[in-house]
């Protein structure tokens, strides 16, 4: 099972993550044979524009908050988060940030200026209720319990996969999917901290590279 980020990873940010033809025929020919999930913070909504064409096994999305399986939508949330959720906003907006809603995330855009006063809400007041991962530049603030780590492994357990994992991502909030998988591999393009604790790091960035990648599996010149 390959397990793979969007943004950056399958979706170059010079095609404004609008993934590339021919990414997406590997990686659907990929998925007629093996099992292949984007695993991503973005909301479907947002795929269905950025990804179209694209046919993977399923969908992971919003960090980890819910899982698209079989026509089937899996939330990872209790229902008491979203009244947490409303005293966060409630946080965010006294401080003058903006923010946007998923189902289940907040997504703060480009709010790295305002990390100080993130990070003082975060140890003051969300911690008890919501984790905060950052994204480059952008943050998600997702219930305490949800992360793409965390999907993954529900996944695993859906399925009731015994096989081997491979995960492929390039910034902060891919370090929990590393830690729910067999093999780590970064884009070339990834942050250092990622490529630090990969065990494969690819020569080339986003989509090129897990092109190259799959392809190489399928041709059974790499094999796991």
């Amino acid at each position: 099972m390959v397990l793979s980020d969007f943004d950056r990873t399958l979706a170059h940010e010079k095609d404004n993550f609008v993934i590339r033809e021919d990414v997406a025929e590997v990686v659907n020919e990929f998925s007629k044979k093996y099992l292949f999930f984007v695993v991503t913070g973005r909301e479907k909504r947002f795929i269905d524009i950025l990804a179209k064409g694209l046919k993977p096994t399923g969908w992971i999305v919003e960090n980890g908050g819910i899982i698209l399986l079989d026509n089937r939508k899996i939330k990872l949330v209790d229902e008491e988060w979203f009244s947490s959720r409303e005293e966060i906003l409630r946080l965010l907006s006294k401080e003058g940030i903006k923010y946007s809603l998923g189902e289940v995330i907040i997504y703060l855009n480009s709010v790295l200026d305002r990390k100080n006063t993130l990070d003082k809400l975060y140890n003051n007041m969300i911690s008890e209720i919501a984790r905060i991962e950052w994204n480059r530049n952008d943050v998600m603030i997702v219930p305490k319990n949800v992360s793409k780590g965390n999907a993954i492994r529900q996944l695993k357990s859906i399925l009731n996969f015994k096989g081997k994992t491979i995960g492929i991502g390039d910034s902060q909030n891919d370090i929990s999917l590393f830690e729910a998988v067999d093999i780590r591999v970064a884009v070339a393009n990834a942050l250092p901290e990622i490529k630090r604790i990969s065990d494969i790091v690819l020569d080339k960035e986003d989509g090129e590279g897990i092109k190259e990648f799959l392809k190489n599996i399928i041709d059974n010149r790499l094999n796991f």
